[in-house]
């Protein structure tokens, strides 16, 4: 569950970042109505607040293109029922230097997470192909997504990394386990993310949110009455509100069958490494 804090005053508590590489300096302002509540000192400790910064240094450090970064003014936090941070929205002061332009600089900040692709085969024998070849089925949650607003959005098990070491293996068999019931161990996934700049991670929403997603595929020999078992079992961490309901699709219909952006990606990641792997 969420608390959310909103900003409600115009006077601002202040400290002073300095980037550890390029040593430029940011304020950091946020209003009384919020540090009462959590410090400065706590909000500089969000995880995701980190690692959006240190990110910031090393662009700032070695990008052509030059952009300024003098002030961040945070407008509301939400807080987890564990007393955590769970999000962080903040605007940005941020000046192109070349064109002496202000940027866009709203931001929520989230954190990065995991998705994973489950697959499900009824024989030890059966070959990997390409998905739109496949009949193996899919594990796909059912759940109400408010943001959409959607009661019923179909999607492939996902979940927040809580910290910042970026152990994303270990988070994604966790939330398989926490949504599906299914227990993997970390070595058995399979990682479908691109490699690229740090951080790792495909970025759905880049326009204001910081999540980038880490990809993972898994696959597991099952038996039909396992199979039967998932159908429509209820699943997911309800005292935390997740009201989540399994599903099965089949991995050639799942383009048809989710709105999912996640799901869409996966697939191609899938069929990417497939591919690879043939070579």
């Amino acid at each position: 569950m969420l608390r959310k804090l909103m900003s409600t005053s115009l006077a601002m508590d202040a400290t002073t970042l300095t980037l550890r590489l390029c040593k430029a300096q940011i304020r950091l302002e946020c209003p009384p109505s919020l540090t009462r509540t959590i410090s400065l000192e706590t909000i500089q400790k969000f995880p995701p607040l980190v690692q959006w910064l240190d990110t910031l240094d090393t662009q700032t450090l070695n990008a052509k293109d030059k952009i300024a970064v003098d002030k961040i003014t945070v407008q509301s936090i939400d807080e987890f029922s564990s007393g955590k941070i769970g999000f962080l929205k903040f605007t940005v002061s941020a000046t192109h230097t070349a064109e002496n332009k202000q940027l866009p600089g709203t931001v929520f900040l989230r954190g990065g997470s995991v998705a994973m692709l489950i697959i499900l085969r009824t024989s030890v024998d059966e070959k990997r192909k390409h998905s739109f070849q496949d009949h193996s089925f899919v594990l796909l949650t059912e759940q109400p997504r408010m943001a959409a607003p959607a009661f019923n959005m179909v999607e492939i098990p996902a979940g927040m990394l809580d910290d910042h070491t970026g152990e994303f293996a270990g988070t994604a068999a966790r939330e398989i386990q926490e949504e599906t019931g299914l227990v993997f161990d970390s070595s058995e996934l399979i990682d479908l993310t691109p490699r690229g700049d740090e951080p790792h991670g495909l970025f759905p929403s880049v326009g204001a949110c910081d999540e980038r997603i880490h990809f993972f595929a898994c696959e597991k020999v099952v038996t039909d009455e396992q199979l039967e078992q998932l159908r429509g079992k209820l699943s997911g961490l309800r005292n935390d509100g997740e009201l989540i309901t399994l599903r099965l699709v089949k991995m050639c219909d799942l383009w048809r069958e989710t709105r999912d952006m996640k799901a869409t990606t996966a697939m191609y990641l899938w069929d990417r490494w497939v591919h690879e792997q043939s070579q």
